[in-house]
């Protein structure tokens, strides 16, 4: 039988946007400010660095992935601190907060590689293993 970790707590800092009237705004502000990574997940699970914003860098340049209310297949998130703990930030589809089982599934898929990029830019080991996958409206995603 497998031994089930437990998760890492949620930084004091995080806590406190959570109380706040609109927590997606809270985590919105900080993700946009001091993003660590921008970023794409195509239906095949590539990760797309979108430098600083991603309506700027749509995937292959195709604009119309940003108007699409399912991104056409895509997922997209940022990497952000919030205290000292890294929270990797995933969008659903236009206009909801909460992810699909099949945006689930390819987050499942991209995983490793949105870690092998969050190392690329020098976060470390014990940080990634400490990282929080939460929705928009700061809920953890379950995988």
């Amino acid at each position: 039988m497998s031994k089930k970790t437990s998760k890492p707590p949620h930084s004091k800092e995080f806590l406190a946007i959570m109380e706040q009237a609109s927590p997606n705004e809270a985590i919105r502000a900080i993700t946009h400010a001091r993003p660590l990574l921008v970023y794409w997940v195509s239906p095949e699970g590539e990760v797309i660095d979108a430098g600083n914003e991603h309506f700027a860098n749509p995937p292959q340049g195709d604009k119309s992935v940003l108007s699409h209310p399912t991104h056409k297949g895509h997922l997209r998130g940022r990497a952000a601190f919030i205290g000292a703990a890294l929270y990797i930030t995933v969008y659903g589809d236009n206009k909801v907060d909460a992810l699909s089982t099949k945006q689930v599934r390819l987050l499942k898929l991209s995983y490793a590689r949105i870690f092998s990029t969050l190392r690329d830019k020098g976060v470390s080991e014990q940080v990634l293993a400490t990282a929080h996958f939460i929705q928009e409206d700061g809920l953890d995603i379950e995988f």
